[in-house]
């Protein structure tokens, strides 16, 4: 383990937080630029560039082998890029070895040392460092506070639960005071409840410690809840990065309609006037298709909550299933041709839409994309 990419998963514990002593501090500026990065015949970086600012949590978003873990690596120092450049704080550390960097790391698999306890696991770091032994416990005491397990400070990781466990490491990794903080899916190994309020926590220090954070992960509710920024990758190339708002609601093209969150995909004509033709009805085209001749054939891409669906004897779809989802629910429809949908519904006006049910579809809300059936537009 090297003493400047701190190794840190990260996991919950049972005793209420509490805030850092220490005055936040202000995060430092990130910058990939043009960077390459190829194995044999497979390209897992395309020219990727990107900017994370002072003190912002980014989140990449992507399918497998997309290339964000790659990304995530070169700018730790353990992978080599072909070509292009990192700078952090406007330094270009590019040829700088791993412990150079003084970068905090999060991975899936835990990482504390079993014959430590809590508190000699967050001070490992800083005994690298030749911090004086004094200084080190008292640090470590602070960051096992701010995590909630002070009472936990004696035991070692046996004694402690997983959640506990990843929490020390979080605390260990902050303790070197790390100037990047990276986590590549830090909480694909925990169960849901536990995902979901850790992901809280993370965000919770990320902004209490002002630290510039790059986060990898392939659950999308975890990017959308907690980032400044989410960028979607895809085959080595960064297709969009945006606040998360902007990306769900005005995706740059079908992949990421696709990717990010629900989508239906309807046959639909072009009609005049910057219309188009769907399911009986004519709607507004989005402002960013590009023009296409009256009647062309086109692909309507729209989310479940831009679709309604109600009982019809003389519909045209049959509901193939429902799925309860809280305040609404999820009514799947196949449609002639085999077309199939998702339609959000709302309460009580769900119980009527069970499988089997003819149902009338129409949309709502506005499309999030226009697409040529005939070929891949993202």
């Amino acid at each position: 383990m090297s003493d400047g990419a701190a190794v840190l998963p990260l996991t919950l514990g049972v005793a209420p937080p509490r805030p850092l002593p220490a005055a936040p501090r202000r995060g430092v500026r990130v910058e990939v630029v043009g960077c390459h990065r190829r194995f044999g015949r497979v390209v897992a970086l395309d020219g990727v560039s990107l900017t994370i600012e002072p003190g912002e949590l980014i989140a990449l978003l992507g399918p497998s082998g997309c290339g964000k873990t790659t990304l995530l690596r070169a700018l730790a120092g353990l992978e080599e890029l072909d070509q292009g450049a990192v700078r952090i704080g406007g330094s270009d550390i590019s040829r700088q070895s791993p412990h150079q960097r003084n970068l905090g790391m999060v991975f899936q698999a835990y990482s504390l040392f079993p014959h430590l306890t809590a508190i000699s696991n967050v001070a490992f770091g800083l005994r690298l460092r030749r911090v004086e032994r004094t200084a080190r416990r008292r640090r470590a005491a602070e960051l096992l506070e701010l995590v909630g397990l002070a009472a936990q400070a004696d035991r070692f990781p046996h004694q402690m639960s997983g959640g506990q466990q990843q929490r020390v490491a979080l605390a260990r990794a902050l303790a070197v005071e790390p100037r990047v903080l990276l986590l590549d899916e830090p909480l694909s190994a925990l169960d849901a409840k536990v995902r979901s309020q850790l992901r809280d926590e993370i965000r919770r220090i990320q902004l209490e410690l002002g630290i510039t954070t790059l986060y990898v992960t392939h659950d999308q509710d975890e990017a959308l809840s907690i980032a400044d920024r989410v960028g979607v990758m895809n085959a080595g190339r960064l297709q969009q990065l945006d606040v998360p708002m902007a990306v769900y609601d005005h995706p740059v093209n079908a992949f990421v309609a696709e990717f990010v969150g629900s989508v239906s995909r309807l046959p639909a004509t072009v009609g005049p006037a910057a219309t188009v033709e769907v399911l009986g009805r004519r709607i507004p085209l989005p402002a960013s298709t590009p023009a296409h001749p009256e009647g062309t054939p086109v692909d309507v891409l729209v989310r479940p909550e831009a679709l309604r669906a109600r009982p019809d004897p003389g519909g045209l779809g049959m509901v193939t299933g429902r799925s309860f989802r809280g305040a609404v629910s999820r009514i799947d429809v196949v449609l002639p041709g085999g077309v199939r949908a998702a339609a959000t519904v709302a309460g009580a006006e769900a119980i009527a839409l069970g499988p089997g049910v003819a149902v009338a579809v129409e949309v709502v809300g506005a499309p999030l994309f226009v697409t040529d059936p005939r070929r891949d537009a993202g």
